[in-house]
């Protein structure tokens, strides 16, 4: 691995000064610093390594986000928990993954304004083409910066160099729609000098500054441009799909990295074992030996997966409310584990027989005060008494826990899950962007525009074959839009992009606005009723909204609630810290 593959997690991304990030306190700030490829490259390096946010554990901030949408239910105790609580949390200014973002990300465009200033001191010392890329590289991971800002703000403060001390409170918003057009430019720039496939893996690309920009149209819904964007990758035939999905989710699948699927991610250096990710840990139920599970989908994720059929569960005569796993879109079962899977993880670097060798192994349960653990020495699973995870047990940790703070709804996460790994020292980088994305926009930004021809279905059956659903044929504007819906919902759960769909569809509201998160049957022998999706042509059917009462006392009902009924969940509060340095801010409406 290279040295861009070491830039990462080097830092302690909680431990930052606010506003825009006056000062990064581990780069040269010397004006004679930056006057040769060298310098340059290592203040690059400083950069990439404010590019990626991460909490506790190594833990990608993006997935933690998605946990305050409708897919995950988090521990009621963290602040993705609250937001998607909303006022019932309540999620107040002063929010720990809000004002995190607000600083985080103003430490990227920080970094990136002082590297594309300072490295005109050492242009002539550097060859042209090199130099070129590494401005390039600094373009694109400052709009990075700037997008992900503006999908949790709204208007941002938008500047371009480096500001003198007495500029930092005299900042004012820009709107979100002028900000776009100019990162639409330095992204167009940047296109030219950056490479189509780097040799470091972890650096951004050419596929990157487009899949950068199309999510940068859709935000402000610029149609045109989004589709012209993915369409330049599409040509290009620089990338395609990975012909197994589970090899997108494992070290050496993405090392392969077949058909350059995967665009950019976030990387963590074989060469450090300290600089590893405990994501999978959260993950694996309480029933797994060493396990510390915090992180759960809900209903609402499992029924977006349709019947084998290519229909929604309460269309298709295939779907079996008794067996909910059967018939289903092989991608449900290649994202979550369900109640009576096996599991193998590994959670020891050795064997400690009789149950871990070094991996462990046992049924998924959650119906019976039973562990079925596998013995490696007897080759059968025994049944141990105690289980942690039994749903209807008084101290189960699914409804009830010590604090109430840990249970889920009877379902856990397979994404990620590495058996090849020690999940406390997991190397599989995170998915920042890939290639089903950028056919799955191409295809919404065409749908937009009512420009539906051969192309459009080419995408979308594209991302369904490898999935093994069938082709989708209708040619209706309508259809289309909720099958691209449902496509993202189903292809990138936990992959950070959940977010940012609801809020640039404009349901937040509607989609999080529920008494409760519900899940698995109580009791498997009184299986619960088919949700209902709402009257076709409504919002709710649009959107796959699932509800839940016709039979809420037969699943597993969640100790929390998601309540998000306000508008102004559409975006984040502004720390209130900065509103206090800057009296030229403003506040995001009802905050």
């Amino acid at each position: 691995m290279k040295k861009y593959a070491l830039i990462l997690l080097t830092m302690t991304l909680a431990s930052c000064e606010k506003f825009l990030d006056r000062q990064p306190l581990d780069t040269p700030s010397s004006t004679s610093f930056l006057t040769n490829e060298a310098e340059i490259r290592l203040g690059l390096t400083g950069v990439y390594n404010a590019s990626f946010w991460n909490s506790r554990g190594n833990v990608p901030e993006l997935k933690r986000i998605e946990a305050s949408t409708d897919l995950i239910i988090a521990r009621s105790t963290d602040p993705e928990a609250l937001a998607a609580m909303g006022d019932a949390g309540p999620f107040i200014p002063g929010n720990g993954m809000s004002d995190l973002g607000w600083s985080n990300g103003y430490r990227l465009v920080s970094r990136a304004n002082d590297i594309l200033e300072g490295m005109k001191r050492g242009q002539a010392a550097t060859p042209k083409a090199t130099y070129d890329r590494f401005r390039a590289e600094a373009l694109t991971l400052r709009a990075w910066g700037y997008f992900n800002l503006m999908n949790w703000y709204g208007d941002v403060v938008f500047y371009t160099a480096p500001l003198a001390p007495e500029e930092y409170e005299t900042q004012t918003r820009t709107p979100k729609a002028t900000v776009v057009q100019a990162l639409y430019k330095d992204l167009d720039e940047a296109f030219v000098s950056l490479e189509s496939n780097p040799s470091d893996r972890g650096r951004v690309s050419k596929g990157f500054a487009m899949g950068l920009k199309a999510r940068l149209a859709l935000l402000i819904k610029d149609w045109p441009v989004a589709a012209e964007a993915t369409n330049t990758i599409i040509r290009g035939g620089n990338h395609g799909l990975n012909p197994n999905f589970e090899n997108l989710f494992n070290l050496a699948g993405q090392t392969a990295n077949a058909n350059r699927e995967v665009m950019w991610t976030m990387m963590y250096p074989a060469e450090n074992p300290n600089i590893a990710s405990w994501m999978i840990v959260g993950y694996t139920p309480r029933q797994t030996l060493g396990a510390q599970s915090n992180n759960f989908p809900t209903q609402v994720c499992v029924d977006k997966f349709e019947c084998t059929d290519g229909l929604r569960i309460d269309q298709s005569p295939l779907y079996n409310p008794a067996n909910p796993a059967q018939n289903r879109d092989r991608r449900l079962r290649q994202t979550l584990y369900m109640p009576n899977d096996t599991i193998t993880v590994r959670m020891s670097k050795s064997a400690a027989l009789p149950y871990q060798n070094p991996n462990q192994r046992f049924i998924f349960n959650i119906h019976s005060d039973q562990i079925f653990r596998w013995n490696w020495n007897t080759s059968r699973f025994d049944v141990i008494a105690n289980n942690p995870d039994f749903v209807t047990s008084s101290n189960s940790v699914w409804r009830f826990g010590a604090t109430g703070a840990v249970g889920g709804v009877g379902y856990v996460w397979r994404k990620y899950n590495d058996t090849d790994q020690y999940l406390w020292e997991l190397k599989t980088p995170f998915i920042l962007m890939r290639y089903a994305e950028i056919l799955l926009t191409y295809a919404e930004a065409k749908i937009e525009q009512n420009q539906i021809d051969a192309t459009v279905l080419d995408a979308i059956n594209a991302v369904r074959r490898r999935s093994g659903q069938p082709a989708t044929t209708t040619t209706s504007q309508a259809e289309l839009r909720q099958r691209v819906r449902r496509e993202r919902a189903v292809e990138f759960t936990i992959e950070g992009l959940r977010q940012f769909d609801l809020r640039r569809w404009g349901i937040v509201k509607e989609v999080m606005n529920t008494s409760q998160v519900v899940g698995a049957a109580l009791n498997p022998a009184r299986p619960p009723a088919v949700p209902s999706f709402g009257a076709t042509g409504s919002l709710q059917n649009l959107n796959d909204i699932p509800d839940y009462a016709s039979s809420l006392s037969l699943r597993i009902a969640a100790r929390n609630e998601k309540r998000n009924n306000l508008d102004k969940h559409n975006l984040w509060p502004i720390p209130i810290g900065e509103l206090d340095k800057n009296k030229n801010l403003n506040q995001n409406p009802n905050w």
